[in-house]
């Protein structure tokens, strides 16, 4: 089936779903959804409209029914009027503040600010995820050819080469991409976003970070951070900046906007991203790796699967590298690690087996083309991005059966007192890092991440998830 034909069945559907072509007074569209006029607003079916392939969700607000599609609304929209008669109009901007005016406003509880907290997360995230598969699929092509496994292409090819800095510039460059989505999903410039997400990895601050040069910032001193690859960092300093922004558009004339927002609002952030909102990341990481190294010395394997359950939310924030650098220290020392990197590795199965059945349990074309891309992504390349913030945080239930699987698999290796003797990747070769002077060691670890993948799995066909509900 084609893509126009695709189309043309989900506006056949939804033209049905909402009552006919009789029950329409005019539709017309907006960048994201079909708004309906309806003359009986109790026809439609939400629960009905969720299901159809295409369709995001459904809502009827101020009077409008309206149908969330997405980036292929104009084309849904196109065949919509084609099979109605309708006549066809140009897409109107329509404030997302008019959509809520009608919904009274919620009181700030626990639940509320975490659900808000969630929705900036995934609606950041979810636009970055192609970049994330293709990235992912570039640097699994490598490994495939690599000298690692097929052997198709040495280290000092051309073609190695490039493929691998292309890959490597899909998660270097994550402050910039997520510095154009976050601004979108908070209101704010995108552009200005992207430019602070291109401030925190410019080459000179890298550089400085790298060689231990003392920076400040009129005096303020600038915490040594390399941001490339990290997701948390940006998403706060652009909701800040949002607000900034605002501010400034409210008490500046409009002549002097152009020229005086951008510059007085990347001013305000210069230090307050430096100084502050991009470091909050290291200072709270460094604070987890003391709790968990003082877990495991307290709890001993029940310490490992607590850090096995979480450790997938460490590496959403980026806070599992205060863990690394302590792993590190300890190879160095003793010649092994059995804590982080056994945790580490029970939280990557338990990932690959929420993908797969978030792949085969899905009704939803789309949604087991991510499962099953990102499951292959993540056991042949090790690459967790795609899961975590295309399955696991959009969706929330997947998380919580990693959790389990990530526990269950930890607590077992923890019990076996299983090490990771060299460090390799979160696929599966990575398994080989637990290869070392006693075989049961490799058979334990084996065992372990078969353990984390098979509960994971299950646990999420159990417990299940709402496609219509990220």
């Amino acid at each position: 089936m084609t893509d126009e034909q695709k189309f043309h069945q989900s506006a056949a559907a939804i033209l049905s779903a909402v009552g006919g072509k009789e029950n329409v007074a005019s539709v017309f569209h907006c960048m994201t959804r079909l708004r309906f006029l309806l003359k009986d607003s109790s026809l439609p079916n939400i629960d009905e409209i969720k299901k159809i392939d295409g369709v995001l969700g459904a809502q009827l607000s101020g009077g409008q029914f309206q149908v969330i599609i997405g980036p292929n609304v104009a084309k849904v929209y196109t065949e919509l009027c084609k099979i109605g008669g309708f006549t066809e109009q140009a897409a109107v901007d329509v404030d997302a503040a008019a959509d809520n005016a009608d919904k009274p406003k919620e009181k700030l509880t626990a639940k509320t600010i975490g659900q808000k907290i969630l929705n900036g997360l995934t609606g950041s995230i979810t636009p970055v995820l192609p970049i994330f598969i293709c990235a992912g699929l570039l640097k699994m092509i490598v490994i495939i050819l690599g000298p690692g496994m097929l052997g198709v292409l040495s280290e000092t090819s051309g073609l190695y080469t490039v493929l691998s800095f292309a890959g490597d510039a899909g998660f270097y460059f994550l402050p910039v991409f997520l510095g154009y989505t976050s601004a979108k999903q908070f209101k704010a410039n995108p552009l200005i976003g992207m430019l602070l997400g291109a401030i925190l990895i410019h080459p000179s601050f890298i550089e400085a970070v790298t060689n231990g040069t003392s920076l400040d910032f009129l005096g303020l001193p600038i915490t040594p951070m390399t941001y490339s690859s990290s997701v948390i960092p940006i998403i706060l300093v652009v909701w800040v900046m949002s607000y900034v922004e605002r501010f400034w558009n409210k008490v500046i004339p409009e002549m002097l906007k152009i020229m005086l927002v951008p510059f007085l609002t990347v001013l305000i952030m210069l230090p307050l991203s430096l100084v502050v909102l991009a470091p909050l990341g290291v200072i709270l990481g460094s604070f987890i790796s003391t709790f968990f190294l003082w877990l495991h010395s307290v709890l001993g394997p029940w310490g490992i699967a607590l850090l096995g359950a979480v450790y997938a939310l460490l590496i959403m924030t980026g806070m599992h590298h205060p863990l690394n650098l302590a792993v590190f220290a300890t190879l160095s020392s003793v010649g092994y690690d059995k804590i982080v990197f056994v945790a580490g590795t029970s939280a990557s199965m338990a990932l690959a087996g929420i993908a797969l059945a978030f792949a085969i349990k899905s009704k939803k074309a789309e949604n087991r083309s991510i499962g099953f891309s990102s499951f292959f992504l993540l056991e042949i390349a090790g690459i967790t991005e795609p899961t975590i913030y295309g399955i696991a945080l959009p969706y929330v239930r997947p998380f919580i059966a990693q959790a389990i699987g990530g526990f269950c698999g930890a607590l077992y290796m923890g019990f076996m007192n299983v090490k990771m003797y060299n460090l390799t990747g979160s696929n599966i070769l990575g398994l080989t890092g637990f290869i070392g002077k006693d075989s049961g060691n490799f058979m334990h670890a084996v065992i372990g991440s078969i353990i984390a993948f098979v509960v994971a799995f299950v646990a999420l066909f159990i417990i299940g998830f709402d496609e219509d509900k990220n």
